[in-house]
């Protein structure tokens, strides 16, 4: 008897950013070296990807220019509770940092939210659609940039039911 073949990956989630944005890119470079099991792709929101996750998310473009989208099959996560889905999925001891960032009422990290995003450096990026990455991390930022196929594997999959 053979073992029997593993099913379709899951889509993984999309992490859109301003490429332009000091605070955005650092982040995601925080979250490349946090993520070894790349459980996060990412997207610049200027380049066609982010835009078709904004689109598929039924976002504006230009909201991700004030805040962190993360594309998931059951619809968009944003502001705080996109950073804390972001340390949800990663290991210890981040989810239980984010298993108390849930804790706290939206509103009230939200609130915090937008004080940092609006002391936010902000820096042209060599290619907004993607971000600049550190030296470091070129070859890994660029393995996982999603593409559109990785959209429409969101926009196919039918939501998680609670």
């Amino acid at each position: 008897m053979s073992d029997p073949q593993p099913g379709p990956r899951a889509p993984r989630p999309i992490v859109v950013f301003d490429g332009d944005c000091g605070l955005c890119n650092g982040f995601v470079a925080w979250l490349i070296r946090r993520d070894p099991d790349a459980r996060f792709l990412i997207a610049g929101s200027a380049g066609e990807v982010g835009r078709a996750a904004l689109t598929a998310m039924g976002l504006p473009h230009d909201v991700a220019q004030s805040t962190l989208v993360i594309a998931l099959p059951e619809g968009p996560a944003l502001k705080s509770d996109a950073s804390l889905t972001v340390a949800a999925g990663l290991t210890r001891p981040w989810r239980a940092l984010a298993r108390v960032g849930f804790a706290v009422p939206r509103g009230v990290r939200d609130r915090a939210y937008d004080a940092i995003a609006a002391r936010r450096p902000r820096r042209p990026a060599e290619d907004a659609a993607c971000g600049t990455p550190p030296a470091s991390l070129v070859t890994t930022w660029r393995e996982r940039l999603a593409t559109v196929a990785d959209v429409t594997a969101l926009e196919e999959r039918p939501p998680r039911r609670p």
